[in-house]
């Protein structure tokens, strides 16, 4: 994921925040203009006229490119954007937001949990609301204490627009604070709550696509590595996802090929060093994202077990590393990137009064690779 510079950090409740910024889309401007003079001492600051005489237009369209960019042609917006380079104008946010009754920002409150795909998901969505004119405001506490209640109250408190939440299981004081303040929210990487709208894809669906693939290789025993369940809403969805695909083809899952863990490349590494331990009987292993997988392919290969002649490896995510490890790793392919840019969609589309169609499960693939193969009839063991 590329790397933006924070411009500001913001202390939470049980973590930072920071307000995430990312060049205007569109833009041609290059790192050869000079930069802005200082000015002296007491001089005024440059205001929205004085832009607006630089570059040749009005006020209101100076206004415009750089609250609503998407209004203006590219054209237009590069010489506003020169102009403000240029004179080292910078607005007035108090006034602006006071004016329009708008802050142009947009909160997200996404715990961290270990090695995930959800930066990706975030750089979507802060992308998305840039090239509308919003800044996005990220809280990323710690999942355990992520005082969830009490960061969205602070962020509500200083005049976000929308909020994004992760996933559809929060406090109810969470969903009061959203009704009463009537702020529009949209619920990431879930499918379905009565208490507003989610932009996910099919938990289950996405299991069943890769037990429908091991059991068409020939695998009938199955071990899982995958993240704690009772804490974190996507990994117990994924594992009776898992669950009920095993069922319909009549898989097993053996019990002492199963461990739950955080997610990680070493959480990954730790488990299947801990399988291999146990002889587990499975001869093939579902992890729960690519980082787990990572790590249990690098103690496979410490360990000399072929993969896939001894044991096959699947995974979910399709992170960009998947088709690099060795062997390429066989995962779905998740909409991790599309659930960030439809959930900005959504609340821009929410916050200017348009019409919002209802939205659908976004699209799952499986990645077929080298990581998995047809069941070796002569092993009954990876260990």
């Amino acid at each position: 994921m590329q790397a933006y510079p924070a411009v500001g950090m913001h202390a939470f409740a049980g973590g930072y925040a920071a307000i995430m910024w990312a060049p205007r889309t569109g833009s041609t401007m290059t790192s050869s203009r000079k930069p802005a003079t200082p000015a002296p001492p007491g001089a005024r600051s440059p205001s929205l006229s004085d832009v607006a005489s630089l570059a040749g237009v009005s006020s209101g369209t100076v206004s415009r490119a750089l609250s609503r960019p998407d209004m203006i042609s590219e054209a237009t917006r590069d010489r506003v954007l020169a102009a403000v380079e240029r004179l080292g104008y910078v607005a007035n946010g108090a006034a602006r937001a006071l004016a329009m009754r708008r802050t142009m920002t947009v909160g997200a409150i996404v715990p961290r949990f270990g090695g995930s795909s959800f930066p990706t998901m975030i750089q979507a969505l802060e992308t998305t609301l840039a090239g509308h004119g919003y800044t996005l405001l990220l809280a990323a506490p710690e999942h355990r204490h992520s005082h969830e209640a009490a960061i969205l109250r602070t962020m509500l408190e200083r005049g976000v627009d929308a909020l994004a939440l992760l996933s559809s299981e929060h406090p109810r004081e969470v969903f009061a604070m959203l009704a009463n303040s009537r702020t529009p929210f949209v619920m990431m990487w879930a499918q379905d709550s009565d208490e507003g709208t989610c932009i996910g894809f099919d938990e289950p669906a996405a299991a069943g696509l890769l037990v429908d693939h091991l059991a068409d290789l020939g695998h009938r025993r199955v071990g899982f590595i995958g993240g704690r369940i009772a804490d974190n809403e996507r990994a117990r969805r994924r594992f009776q996802g898992l669950l009920r695909a095993l069922a319909r083809r009549g898989l097993e899952l053996m019990e002492e090929a199963t461990i739950e863990t955080d997610y990680g490349f070493q959480e990954g590494y730790d488990a299947m060093s801990m399988l291999l331990s146990r002889r587990m009987q499975a001869t093939a292993v579902v992890c729960g994202n690519d980082y787990l997988a990572a790590g249990a392919l690098s103690a496979l290969d410490r360990a000399r077990i072929a993969v896939p002649q001894s044991l096959s490896v699947a995974s979910f995510n399709d992170n960009d590393f998947a088709s690099f490890l060795h062997p390429p790793l066989t995962t779905v392919r998740l909409p991790i990137r599309e659930i960030g840019e439809s959930s900005g969609q959504y609340l821009v589309a929410r916050l200017r009064g348009r019409p919002v169609e209802p939205m659908a499960s976004l699209p799952i693939q499986l990645m077929k690779r080298s990581s998995t193969g047809p069941m070796n009839p002569g092993k009954t063991s990876a260990a």
